[in-house]
């Protein structure tokens, strides 16, 4: 709230313009993965997922906060984990709210959140939220094994303080895969996701059609104070001007996205073995239609 503006200025020069895994743009203004912030709030506390990837070697102690279930992780941790969300969401809305008292503005927004391991949450996200939202982009189960090893070699490494072996490393990511998608699909067959909370949309239609796909979640969940046009070209037609200035921010950000060169994974080959495997243990990454034959 009050370090923001000068710590952007203090650290502007170590950032890289794209992410170290892909050609994603870098920036402070940019989104990033609420967790990040949740880890650092729970201070010496490690009851994140995510302090697996520097400590690989005991990374199976970290695999229950990922879907941070009650039979699962102890109350007194789970209620630290929770705290440490709950105030880093009171700090983004007090955030916002400064910032629209500065430039005159009052309205209310809609908050939202990002990061892969909320996948596995939903059960407990609707115990803290009941009224929450929820968008899955699924992708094919190929695609997202290739994209996790790319991950692996081009970023973990910078985090590693053990460093794991090939074999470990794989295990990790086939077990991530086994969980966020098992939890998420737990979630929709006992009822807790259904058609009023939840929207599903591959990957491959999010790229070649943001807007439309964009606009789709926003009708859904009735985000929007006005209908969205048909296709891009229809936006100024609109009367609602503060609609229009929306609908127009959210067309730059679309063609920027379609122009996007993401990683590529059409060449690479996987062995024999390592396909069943995945079509094995990641049977439910293929409810959503996806052949598999690679």
């Amino acid at each position: 709230l009050f370090f923001e503006s000068m710590g952007k200025k203090l650290f502007a020069s170590v950032l890289s313009a794209t992410r170290p895994m892909d050609n994603m743009p870098l920036h402070f203004d940019l989104p990033q993965e609420d967790e990040l912030a949740t880890v650092l709030l729970l201070g010496p506390q490690t009851y994140s997922p995510y302090f697996s990837i520097s400590f690989m070697k005991d990374e199976r102690q970290y695999r229950p906060y990922q879907a941070m279930r009650e039979t699962e992780v102890p109350p007194q941790e789970r209620n630290a984990w929770m705290a440490a969300f709950r105030y880093l969401l009171t700090k983004l809305k007090c955030r916002d709210i400064l910032q629209q008292r500065r430039s005159g503005k009052h309205r209310s927004k809609q908050l939202l959140l990002k990061s892969p391991c909320h996948t596995a949450r939903p059960e407990m996200l609707l115990q803290l939220f009941p009224k929450a939202k929820f968008v899955y982009i699924h992708r094919n189960p190929f695609e997202v094994f290739l994209s996790g090893a790319h991950m692996a070699s081009t970023t973990y490494g910078y985090m590693f303080l053990q460093r794991p072996t090939d074999a470990e490393l794989q295990e990790y990511i086939l077990k991530q895969g086994e969980v966020l998608v098992g939890e998420y699909q737990r979630c929709k067959d006992i009822g807790l996701l259904t058609n009023e909370n939840l929207v599903e949309i591959s990957f491959e239609d999010l790229t070649k059609d943001p807007y439309n796909k964009l606009s789709e979640v926003y009708r859904k969940f009735g985000w929007a104070s006005a209908s969205f046009p048909s296709n891009l070209e229809e936006i100024s037609k609109h009367t609602d001007e503060n609609h229009v200035k929306f609908l127009e921010k959210l067309k730059e950000h679309c063609l920027k996205l379609k122009s996007y060169q993401r990683n590529k994974f059409a060449d690479k080959r996987l062995d024999k073995k390592l396909k069943e495997t995945i079509r094995s243990r990641w049977s439910r990454h293929f409810d959503f239609g996806y052949s598999k034959d690679w």
